[in-house]
């Protein structure tokens, strides 16, 4: 019989994510993903100028350097969430503009320009490029998109709170 050989294991050894180089240990540094940055003089400054005047009437959920998020004082259709009205938040590429009554009510995308209809992501969101200045005409038109979408909720019940749209 042909004897049986056995080999040597080494002893296991615990991986802990360190490096060597040279003599040193070090441990190994995860990417860390980019952080949002607003747009200074462009963008985020522009669209966030729309929003500022309806954070009286409605409840700022969220208000940094890169986001403001405005909820109304009525409940979602789920019956738990605030119903969100609008926001803009500053990517790192694309400052994002987000309305949703126009996703609630289509009709009021009924006459928008083809230019901010291109600026469209989906069905209530509006991006704008970090890189240049938002377009004053596409601001203009979406300030006025934005107070007949406020007048629009009113109506329907959906801010929860008596007052006028803040004046164009």
């Amino acid at each position: 019989m042909a004897a049986k050989k056995t080999a040597t294991k080494k002893p296991a050894t615990k991986k802990t994510g360190a490096k060597k180089t040279g003599a040193k240990t070090t441990k190994a540094s995860k990417p860390q993903p980019a952080k949002a940055t607003p747009a200074t003089g462009g963008a985020f400054e522009a669209l966030q100028a729309i929003l500022r005047p309806y954070a009286k009437r409605l409840v700022v959920k969220t208000d940094t350097p890169e986001w403001l998020y405005l909820d109304t004082h009525t409940k979602a259709p789920n019956g738990k969430d605030p119903l969100f009205f609008a926001g803009v938040r500053s990517g790192k590429a694309y400052t994002s503009y987000y309305l949703m009554p126009v996703y609630a009510n289509p009709e009021l995308l009924e006459g928008i320009s083809p230019a901010l209809r291109k600026r469209m992501q989906g069905k209530s969101c509006f991006n704008f490029p970090n890189s240049k200045a938002a377009d004053p005409d596409l601001v203009a038109e979406l300030r006025e998109l934005t107070r007949e979408s406020f007048d629009r909720f009113q109506r329907d019940g959906r801010i929860g709170r008596a007052g006028k749209s803040p004046a164009k």
